[in-house]
């Protein structure tokens, strides 16, 4: 994990509001040892690795942004202006120019993401690039910030600010965290896409009740999923899905089944417990049929061949467990191979232990970029299609005709090939754009 650090040496400044002005500093970000600030002052024709800005503003933002900051994930969609406004740096504005770069929480770690700023006419040009966003621990991320935050505070102090608005601010995010109902009501609001407060109340204890209902970590998936896709604020699609016809079931395997990787990437958890679940199984490479996966899961492979998904567009696929070891799945992918990727999906995150702050619940499956959706589908993608099994059918053609051989073979869909050998630096992407969304809307 990488750690992020943020500086500031206080200068004198005669311009600006007065708490403005009295934090005035030569400001530097880093994450580990890429400067994030590094930029091109054309006034003064230099090149730094600081630049002269008011501290002030950008704490504002990180109090008023911490908890979407800190738990409201990228939808699957091009984001809303208000969704870029709490996750973009650059909203810290207040007539400064500040880099070019996105948090995005993922429910374990801070995914930041940089990329070059050379607005014409600008004094100041930011040259950082990520080619790969940089992930951060959650802790890390968030005592990061309370460290710059204090620094801050400190300043103002001494300037005599000392009853500032960021001090205001900040004391109202130290009281959510230090109470265990509200730190649950932040969390829901910036999960639901919702600045502290402004949810509206029905929809908040919607989302309080469904809680109890599906669990924790499984809403903490639904909600912003649904919340993205325009679905109603109150939640109501989950209870579509709890009453929906699905495939009952009763899984051969449990999460002691498998050695687990307990650390690393969400791609590298999932590889490690893929392959020991083919291991477990005495399959170690070679496609996998769809009735060893059905048998793994516990459904009968002829129920699931005449399976018919719900009409309409779902933004999330659930498993729902009704007794002992027995759940109801319920997925949304019509297509054959779409449906046999979601079940093996299913599969990697029914074989995730559960841990001490999420519990056993619902099984959810969406389009999100979230550490569990993350891990799903790379789980699914080496369960189905190992990299070694696939390299070794390729032969080194990775041309559109071998992928298409390969997608048939281990019943795949054409994109998880070509994802499994990007990822594992077979094929090289020719990137426009280092930004995990397009930026000029």
């Amino acid at each position: 994990m990488a750690e992020l650090r943020i500086n500031a040496k206080w200068m004198a400044s005669t311009s600006g509001e007065p708490e403005v002005r009295a934090t005035a500093a030569w400001v530097d970000m880093y994450v580990d040892h890429i400067s994030l600030t590094r930029n091109q002052d054309i006034w003064a024709e230099t090149v730094r690795d600081n630049v002269y800005v008011s501290a002030y503003p950008l704490a504002m933002w990180f109090a008023s942004s911490w908890w979407r900051l800190n738990h409201e994930p990228l939808p699957a969609q091009q984001p809303s202006h208000d969704w870029r406004m709490a996750h973009e740096l650059g909203a810290a504005n207040h007539g400064f120019v500040w880099p070019r770069a996105i948090f995005i929480p993922d429910g374990e770690a801070i995914c930041v993401w940089a990329g070059a700023a050379m607005t014409p006419g600008q004094s100041v040009q930011y040259l950082q690039v990520l080619e790969a966003p940089k992930t951060i621990a959650l802790t890390g991320f968030q005592q990061s910030i309370e460290h710059f935050m204090h620094s801050v505070l400190a300043r103002l102090d001494a300037k005599g600010f000392a009853g500032s608005n960021l001090a205001h601010l900040w004391a109202l995010v130290q009281e959510d965290l230090a109470n265990p109902e509200a730190l649950r009501r932040r969390k829901l609001e910036a999960e639901l896409g919702f600045d502290p407060e402004e949810c509206p109340e029905p929809a908040l204890n919607a989302a309080l009740l469904w809680e109890r209902q599906v669990g924790d970590a499984a809403l903490s998936e639904l909600a912003p999923a649904l919340a993205a896709s325009g679905a109603s604020p109150d939640l109501a699609l989950i209870g579509q899905l709890a009453s929906a016809p699905g495939m009952v079931g009763t899984p051969d395997i449990s999460p002691d089944s498998i050695d687990h990787l307990g650390h690393g990437a969400p791609w590298e958890r999932a590889i490690h417990d893929a392959r020991a679940l083919r291991r477990r199984i005495g399959h170690v490479s070679g496609p996998v049929s769809d009735r060893s996966l059905h048998d793994l899961l516990g459904l009968s492979s002829d129920a699931a061949a005449h399976w018919s998904a719900p009409v309409g567009r779902s933004p999330a696929a659930v498993a729902i467990p009704l007794n002992d070891r027995q759940l109801k799945w319920v997925p949304r992918r019509r297509n054959p191979v779409g449906r046999r990727f979601e079940l093996a999906r299913f599969l990697g995150e029914y074989l995730r232990p559960p841990t001490s702050s999420h519990q056993a619940g619902w099984l959810a499956s969406t389009d999100l970029s979230t550490f569990r959706q993350k891990y799903q589908r790379a789980f699914a993608a080496e369960f189905l299609c190992p990299i070694d099994s696939l390299t070794s059918f390729l032969g080194g053609d990775f041309s559109s005709y071998a992928i298409e051989e390969a997608a048939a073979e281990f019943d795949v869909s054409e994109q998880t090939i070509t994802s499994l050998l990007l990822n594992n630096g077979y094929i090289h992407h020719h990137y426009t754009d280092s930004m995990p969304y397009r930026m000029v809307v």
